[in-house]
């Protein structure tokens, strides 16, 4: 069982004031993660319904394979890890305008983040 509550990271950005959190939901025995800036909640594993079908609606209107597939934002990964799964993905660009962001997967602070930074298909560029 892991903590509580604990700030993984917390990093002063142009855009305000960038935090980490994981926090233990008691009554459905998981852990959740979650990305604030300033006050404002960005990212919760808690809901991740509408990131994994962003990828799976948008490549089911395809009909090709092997597909150079771009996600604008990283967040938690939801939406980059279900495009990567998709048999129909050669190869995934996930861009994110938080270099922080990208520096938490590659450290392995998320539940994703391994799995996302050691794909060889898979490549996480910092850009807006």
């Amino acid at each position: 069982m892991s903590l509580l509550f604990k700030e993984l990271d917390y990093r002063p950005t142009p855009m305000g004031v960038l935090s980490l959190r994981r926090r233990r939901e008691l009554s459905l025995d998981i852990d959740v993660y979650e990305i604030k800036l300033d006050e404002e909640y960005l990212m919760s594993s808690l809901f991740t319904d509408a990131e994994i079908a962003l990828a799976d609606l948008g490549l089911a209107e395809l009909d090709r394979d092997n597909l150079d597939v771009v996600v604008g934002g990283l967040g938690l990964g939801y939406t980059a890890k279900a495009a990567l799964d998709n048999p129909k993905t050669g190869k995934l660009t996930v861009l994110d305008t938080l270099p922080e962001v990208i520096e938490w997967h590659q450290q392995g602070l998320l539940p994703l983040g391994d799995q996302l930074s050691n794909d060889p298909c898979c490549a996480l560029v910092h850009g807006d």
